[in-house]
């Protein structure tokens, strides 16, 4: 540390600050019009992982790039001197830990120098692997520093967030919690049961399943992306050949399922469609889901979406396929796709099957010319929804008992051309796919999901300046205190935020998340 100190002392005097400093952003420097006194005192550092490079729209909005300097303006709101705000971004945990260990021994070695004694807010978003899967959703989910990662790195993070607190710094920590670290402040973002609770409450809301019947039941079909490694099969171990004394790994692999992203999404849809398979009022087109269901069973609708819309599209012809030659569509009120990559399978393959019309038939909300409307000020048009009619004794239950069970189809053998039911679903993701906003406008999609990034950016803002100038976090609505492993933990979270029609301006285009072209106005 002494021969760091000392390089770093040097360093300091031939050059200038180090690499991955801020950069000044438009809404500082039209702060630094303001007088020296209303300058709040401190600085604050951040430390994020950096975005993928990608030319593709086909990607959620929840970005770490897009947070940052969301961030850094609400901070200069707070008339926090953009020359005190620092930000860093990293490829990997190696390159993050480093980043984070030398800004701590440059900012003590000019304390011991007598150059600053400010206080000092570190904002750290802990680098994670996310697979394939989760990045579906953003950047935002949060997950447990892996074990997997270099011990090395993880290591160095450690103990430098430890050198940081024991230096009288302040530590704010975003999405990823570090074992052994007590923050002042963590940011709950994203996670997996949010994400498929959310998207649960506003399919129940939409389709009314308060006034559906036993009688007269909503279809609601689950897709739920896993990787093909992550889903276990049902054999036994000695059915898949390993040696019944490994029974303790395989109940620590079944655990770990159990808390993996799917495991915990389908555990969030399933406490709020759950009743609802249970007496009737809902039920499966495909009849992977029935009345006995819990919510273990989630790989009864996991599969793999690949790395293109067709997967998504081949699993969705198989759930909605008929036993009468495609002569009659299968009913489906509903369908919970977890994120928008899904979504443009789905979308796809519904208009492949010849299934017609949208979400706006479906308990509609506003149309098209309502949003363009609401953009020059006139009123949004809201409509109630068309009764459905009434379903035919062998129509109320379509479950795979009543259909030849080889078939992956919820379709009754009694199906005639009279009972076709070529109505568009109701369709809900998440992640904002730029992309997808089209989808939304023309009611092929209903619903998508994100954070509220200029909400927490405004928060953590807000948190920064009173750990700097108060030494503590100061009360706000959005923070919580909740025990974690006998500790005392500050959380700060909001709820996500759902986009339809009906909010979409208000919700995407007011906040300058995205363009009024990007939704194709």
């Amino acid at each position: 540390m002494l021969a760091g100190l000392a390089m770093v002392a040097s360093a300091a005097a031939c050059g200038g600050p180090a690499s991955g400093s801020g950069q000044q952003s438009p809404s500082a420097s039209q702060s630094q019009g303001t007088t020296a006194a209303a300058e709040v005192p401190g600085r604050v550092a951040i430390f994020t992982p950096s975005d993928g490079i990608t030319l593709s729209q086909h990607t959620p909005i929840n970005k770490w790039a897009a947070l940052v300097p969301e961030l850094k303006a609400a901070l200069a709101k707070e008339h926090l001197s953009d020359k005190h705000i620092d930000a860093y971004t990293s490829g990997n945990l190696e390159d993050q830990s480093k980043e984070l260990q030398d800004y701590l021994v440059n900012r003590l070695s000019e304390r011991k120098a007598g150059k600053t004694s400010e206080p000092t807010t570190l904002v750290v978003a802990p680098m994670t692997s996310p697979d394939s899967i989760t990045r579906q959703y953003g950047d935002y989910i949060s997950k447990s520093l892996d074990a997997d990662a270099k011990d090395k790195a993880r290591a160095r993070l450690v103990s430098s967030l430890r050198l940081a607190a024991g230096a009288g710094m302040h530590v704010v920590l975003l999405a990823n919690q570090v074992p052994g670290i007590q923050p002042d402040l963590f940011v709950q973002l994203s996670d997996a049961r949010a994400i498929g609770q959310m998207q649960a409450d506003k399919l129940a809301s939409k389709l009314e399943l308060d006034k559906a019947s036993k009688d007269n039941p909503c279809r609601i079909e689950i897709l739920l992306p896993n990787r093909t490694a992550d889903a276990s099969s049902d054999a036994s171990p000695a059915d898949k050949g390993v040696d019944t004394g490994q029974a303790g790994q395989n109940q620590q692999e079944d655990q770990d399922e159990q808390h993996s992203f799917p495991a915990q999404a389908f555990a969030g849809i399933w406490q709020v469609l759950g009743p609802y398979f249970k007496d009737g009022r809902a039920v499966s087109p495909s009849g992977l889901l029935t009345a006995d269901s819990t919510e273990k069973d989630w790989q009864a609708i996991a599969f793999d979406p690949g790395k293109d819309a067709s997967a998504t599209g081949k699993e969705l012809a198989t759930r909605l396929a008929t036993n009468d030659g495609a002569k009659t569509h299968t009913e489906v009120d509903g369908i919970l796709a977890m994120n928008d990559f899904i979504v443009s399978g789905v979308v796809s393959e519904l208009g492949d099957l010849g299934y017609r019309g949208s979400s706006a038939d479906v308990n509609p909300e506003i149309s098209i010319s309502g949003i363009v409307g609401s953009m020059v000020g006139r009123q949004d048009l809201h409509r109630k929804r068309v009764p459905k009619p009434a379903q035919s004794p062998t129509a109320q239950n379509p479950t795979r008992s009543q259909a030849d069970p080889s078939q992956g189809t919820g379709r009754t053998q009694d199906s005639t051309p009279s009972d076709d039911h070529a109505a568009w679903p109701i369709i809900s993701g998440y992640g904002a796919y730029v992309d997808n906003i089209p989808q939304i406008v023309d009611g092929r999609q209903w619903m998508t999901g994100l954070e509220d990034r200029l909400g927490l950016a405004a928060d953590i803002a807000k948190a920064c300046v009173g750990l700097n100038s108060q030494g503590k976090v100061p009360a706000m609505d959005t923070i919580q205190t909740v025990n974690q492993d006998g500790k005392q933990l500050r959380r700060l979270s909001r709820p996500l935020v759902a986009v339809s029609a009906s909010n979409l301006k208000a919700a995407l285009i007011d906040t300058g998340y995205i363009k009024p072209a990007d939704a194709g106005l």
